[in-house]
Order: C-alpha cells, then structure tokens, then sequence
C-alpha cells in the first residue's frame, strides 16, 4: 500500500525531528535507550528533555536508580542541588549508573560546598577511569578552592595531557602561581592559555581576568613594555585596566600620562585597589603623606587584612608625627601577618595530606 502523500509528510518530520515521537515512541519499548538519550541530553544541558524519559521509565520495573539519577540531574540543572542530593541517594551506582551517579554527585556536593566529599567522588571515578578528563578537571578546581595548590596543579596537569588546549586549566595554573607571586610560570600559562581558541562557555570576565592578571605579571617583572602589549588587548575602560596602564607609564618615567590615567581609574571606580595603591605610591613620591591616609582607611574599610597597606597607613602616620597611631596600626599589621602565615601553613598541610 503506498503511503498517502499527507502521510509521507509526517513521516519526514518524524525521521528529521531524531530524538521526536517516532524516537521516543520506540524507545519506550527499550528503556535501556530511554536511559541513553536522557543521560546524553542532560550532559549537553537540554535538562528539559530529560522529562519524557523520566516519564517513560517509570512506567519500566527495575528502573527506579535510573529514574532516580535522571530526576536529580534534572533538579541539579535547574539550581536545586540539594533537592538533587537527595534524589541521588536513592541511586544503586552499580554498571552503567556508576559513572555518571559519581560525576553528578560531586557536582552537586561542589556547589553545597561540601569539597572533601566531592573530591571523594571524582576519586572514585578515577579508580575506574584514570584517564578522565572530567574528574581531573573537578578535582583540579576542588584542591585549589581548599588550598592544596600542589594537588590542584597535578590534577590540572594531567588534565592538560588529555586535553592540551584546554584554556581554563592553563588559566587557573596561571591564577595559582600569580597568587604566590611566582610570575614566570604565571606568564607562561597564562601566554598558553591566551594561544589557545577560548571555547564558547569561557566567560568573557574569565578572559579579561586572565588578560589583566597576565599585564600584571609583567609589571611584578618590571617588564612595562610587555605589559602595554598585553593592556592594549583588554577592556579600554576597566578602572584596573587604566591603573595599571598608569602604573606602566610611571615605570617608563612618563608621569603626565600616568597621572591622567589614574585619574581616568579612580573616576571610573574610586574603590579600584590597584589605582588606589598607585595614587598611593604617586602621593608619596610628591612627599603628600597627608593625602594617602583616607584612601588606605578606605581599602582596610573593606579588607581589615590587607598587610601591605596597613604597613603604609601606619608609615604615613608616623611621618605625620601620629606615634599612638602608628603604634596601633602596627600591631594590628603584625596580627594580620599572623593569621596570613596560619593560612601558609595550613595551605601547605592541605598539599601534604590533601584527602584530609
């Protein structure tokens, strides 16, 4: 019998539409397949697509874990992470769940900021899988966020064998050698980073911190030239972006231009901590000690712990013959340095044993 013509209409539809009705419709008779689909679109994050297949094996016995995984992931791509957890704890991780139950998971316990535990998981995932990418990629962002920086870059390295042009892993290299000041190997992942094709879910802002972070690098180098090269590329009107400019211009010896650049900055952003630093430095170059006190008062305002310029603050009160004050910044420079060598030291434990 030849299909009528409306028919035939249909049926191209269906046969475009793929995962459409017909695609569904046979899956239903194959749950296995349903899982498949559903899985695949939630990891390409159409999670709205997950629900047919959600519906359709509830109608299968002995899917419920299967089930149980689909709903949480749903529920995790909507923003309810802990609704998710819940859902996932009713999982039985056992063959083709197991993977992606641990993957999931550890999502959902990285956003609860339960980081021990969802390291745990992408561990367990690389018992069975030493080569993915995925745990290495999570794990890598976990162990920075709890300060076992050594971990982290080993994780992040091994990523980078998997997938050598992987922005976001040379990036955050790059963040964790700049923190400690070590600009080479910053400059070097970040330049890595920056030759790469920056994939589409990179947020511009990560970009732009890498460009500025990169410029900064160079100027802890004295290397100015560099940095305008690198400055000349970034956003032309973020206030850090003119400060730093700024800051450039007064290492080559031109001060006009500097001047006027840091002007553009603080008129931009008056809170900007590198233009404020810098009308600091260019205040006591001009021997205005009087000028920098209430730009200091106000970074400590927002950052109670920021050594470097509690040490200037009490510096410009002792020039300004304030002894009571210079003492009392002081000691409260010295209790800051404090907590901030804990941390060092706590941070180099969490390299030592980084499961604890």
């Amino acid at each position: 019998m030849t299909p009528h013509p409306k028919h035939l209409l249909v049926l191209s539809a269906i046969a475009v539409a793929g995962l459409g009705t017909a695609g569904w419709f046979l899956a239903r008779t194959n749950p296995e397949e349903v899982f498949r689909n559903s899985l695949r679109e939630l990891k390409q994050g159409n999670h709205n697509a997950v629900l047919p297949g959600i519906k359709s094996l509830e109608a299968h016995p002995g899917f419920e874990s299967h089930v149980s995984l689909l709903r949480g992931g749903y529920q995790l791509r909507r923003g309810y992470p802990a609704d998710a957890l819940v859902s996932f704890e009713a999982v039985d991780p056992i063959g083709e769940l197991k993977a992606p139950a641990l993957e999931l998971t550890g999502e959902c316990l990285f956003l609860l900021e339960q980081l021990p535990l969802a390291a745990s998981q992408f561990q367990e995932l690389l018992k069975d899988n030493p080569r993915s990418a995925h745990a290495h990629r999570w794990l890598g962002q976990i162990f920075y966020n709890l300060g076992a920086f050594d971990t982290a870059v080993s994780h992040l390295q091994d990523l980078i064998k998997l997938e050598p042009d992987n922005y976001l892993a040379h990036a955050l290299i790059g963040h964790m050698a700049f923190d400690f000041e070590d600009f080479k190997v910053a400059i070097d992942n970040y330049r890595k980073a920056l030759a790469l094709r920056r994939p589409e879910p990179v947020p511009e802002r990560v970009h732009q911190e890498v460009l500025r972070n990169l410029a900064r690098s160079f100027i802890g180098q004295n290397n100015y030239p560099e940095a305008l090269k690198i400055l000349a590329t970034a956003e032309p009107d973020h206030a850090m972006v003119l400060a730093l400019k700024a800051d450039c211009h007064r290492g080559l010896g031109n001060a006009p231009t500097a001047r006027k650049l840091l002007d553009q900055a603080l008129k931009r952003n008056p809170d900007e901590r590198v233009a404020v630093l810098l009308q600091v430095d260019m205040a006591v170059d001009r021997q205005q000690t009087a000028d920098i006190v209430a730009p200091l008062q106000r970074i400590l305002s927002k950052d109670a712990h920021d050594t470097a310029c509690r040490y200037q603050l009490a510096q410009a009160w002792q020039r300004l013959g304030e002894p009571d004050k210079y003492k009392r910044e002081m000691a409260r420079h010295k209790r800051s340095t404090k907590l901030k060598q804990e941390l060092t030291e706590k941070n180099l434990e969490a390299n030592r044993s980084p499961d604890n």
